[in-house]
């Protein structure tokens, strides 16, 4: 196995090449001038439910899907390039469930909890109650795909938003309200989800690991 300082170089490119996928959505959502247009024309006329949203706010939900969708990928793709890759079919459709759940909360919270219909706050509870028996389902039936699958989900979604702030500093509008206030609210509502779903990945693995090692030791007295 190849690596680069300890890490297999297979998962390094991975990860790289989502990262730079996703500081090209973010990037390029702020330089096209669409996030600084009041009237965001090309959003209204083309997503009626987001386009009801105001503009920082549409920020919020661009930055925030671009986030979930780049980890997904990572996710994925870790899976089917790894020793997991029968287990794709399976889970690619946990994969879709999770990223339709997220997204409805993330619209939920976005458009203001009580301030918007309750229909989508009944779409995203019922979504993330599908997508938690789902994940238990996995964990049973596909424990060490599910578990590799949380973790690079999870790290994707704590680590590309985190790389993606720090170098937004760099630019000079990363204060302003439609470029460097939805950085930092993906930032904080994201981060910390990630680092707990990538943790209960990794406690999986690890548990998995830890039995394998002591039946290893105990086939060897």
């Amino acid at each position: 196995m190849r690596t680069f300082f300890g890490i297999d170089r297979r998962e390094l490119i991975l990860f790289v090449v989502c990262a730079l996928g996703y500081a090209a959505i973010v990037f390029g959502w702020n330089l096209s001038g669409t996030a600084d247009d009041p009237s965001m024309s090309f959003i209204r006329g083309t997503i009626p439910v987001i386009g009801d949203l105001p503009p920082q706010s549409v920020s919020k939900f661009v930055i925030t899907v671009g986030l979930y969708l780049m980890a997904l990928v990572y996710g994925l793709l870790e899976i089917a390039t790894g020793p997991y890759r029968k287990s794709l079919p399976q889970i690619v459709g946990i994969g879709v469930l999770t990223f339709l759940a997220w997204t409805a909360l993330n619209y939920w919270v976005i458009a203001g909890f009580l301030n918007t219909s309750i229909v989508y706050g009944v779409v995203a509870v019922v979504l993330l109650i599908v997508w938690f028996g789902g994940v238990l389902r996995f964990v049973s039936a596909q424990h060490d795909p599910m578990a590799a699958f949380l973790v690079r989900y999870g790290l994707g979604l704590s680590a590309f938003i985190t790389i993606v702030q720090l170098i937004a500093t760099l630019t000079p509008n990363w204060r302003s309200p439609t470029q460097g206030v939805p950085l930092l609210y993906t930032l904080t509502f994201n981060a910390l989800v990630g680092v707990f779903i990538a943790g209960v990945g990794g406690n999986m693995l690890w548990r998995e690991r830890r039995e394998e090692v002591l039946a290893a030791g105990r086939r060897k007295r």
